[in-house]
């Protein structure tokens, strides 16, 4: 799931025109759902994931050289599902997150409660047959500024324009997620679109699409199933607005990602476990100032 919402790194306005400061990468993408259980189950679990950046952008002064820092972004969320029946679904995340940046010789460190998310969705499909499965599902919901925000200007005062925990707007979600499965053979893929809104300081965080396709095949054994996956993803970012009401858009922000994926989920009687690994394979985001690292997504969850 992850998963998930990108945060693109915040660009500030200098004597007129724009130039970049300490950018770091992306803090959040939208809410990755995955391969999920069983529709008329209900779940909760715990998610860690692991977001790193490195970017190297001119210095704001004159005659200095680059400037280059390294940022990861650690999200521990408590996540789950009510199933209301056998079509109607409720989705919950409350995340918590650390993050760090090095640059030169500075740390800096920020922590706390994040922006929580709620979705709505409906089982649209769940036919199966004597070989062949089908489940398509569609959410739709809102991100809420409950996160730590002390607001655009405190931050670059700070120098953490991108570590903090929320981002002080409300978002609203979409969500697509569609699992085929052949035999022992299957393949899910998902889709989801976030709709940014304008925070209390105009800043407005680029919309975001994020898709991918899995394919995995479950072995089992007792009570233990076992679903090796490999696939890939791809997410795209519009630019920020520094000023969403003066429509003053941040060139310097947005672009695309490509990932290779892989990774196991598996379930013991009543306990599941996911771990996804992402690697770049492609991408040009931030004028190619920001590179996206490595991505972990590990989950554990108890079905009920």
């Amino acid at each position: 799931m992850k998963q998930l919402l990108l945060l693109c790194a915040a660009m500030v306005l200098s004597m007129g025109h724009v130039q970049a400061c300490d950018v770091c990468g992306c803090a959040a993408g939208n809410q990755y759902l995955g391969l999920l259980p069983e529709p008329r189950l209900h779940f909760i679990g715990i998610q860690y994931q692991h977001n790193s950046f490195e970017a190297k952008h001119p210095s704001l002064f004159a005659g200095r050289p680059d400037e280059e820092s390294r940022t990861r972004y650690n999200t521990l969320q408590l996540w789950g599902r009510y199933a209301l029946g056998n079509r109607v679904q409720l989705y919950g995340f409350v995340p918590w997150r650390y993050n760090v940046q090095h640059a030169d010789t500075n740390v800096h460190r920020a922590s706390g409660i994040s922006d929580v998310s709620v979705m709505a969705g409906l089982v649209l499909l769940n036919k199966s047959g004597q070989t062949t499965q089908h489940q398509l599902f569609a959410a739709a919901g809102s991100k809420l500024p409950t996160g730590q925000y002390m607001g655009i200007a405190e931050a670059d005062r700070l120098g953490l324009p991108n570590l903090q925990p929320g981002t002080g707007s409300f978002d609203f979600l979409l969500n697509t997620n569609y699992t085929l499965r052949y035999n022992l053979y299957g393949l899910n893929t998902d889709v989801s679109y976030t709709f940014t809104t304008a925070n209390r300081d105009a800043y407005k965080y680029g919309n975001r699409l994020s898709t991918g396709l899995m394919a995995f095949r479950t072995f089992t054994k007792g009570n233990t199933d076992i679903m090796p996956q490999l696939g890939a993803r791809y997410e795209y970012t519009l630019h920020d607005y520094d000023n969403y009401q003066r429509r003053w858009l941040n060139e310097q922000t947005g672009g695309y990602m490509a990932f290779a994926s892989a990774g196991i989920q598996a379930y013991y009687k009543k306990i599941g476990l996911r771990l996804i690994g992402n690697l770049p394979i492609k991408q040009e985001y931030s004028k190619g100032y920001v590179q996206s690292k490595q991505r972990l997504d590990l989950s554990v969850f108890y079905l009920f």
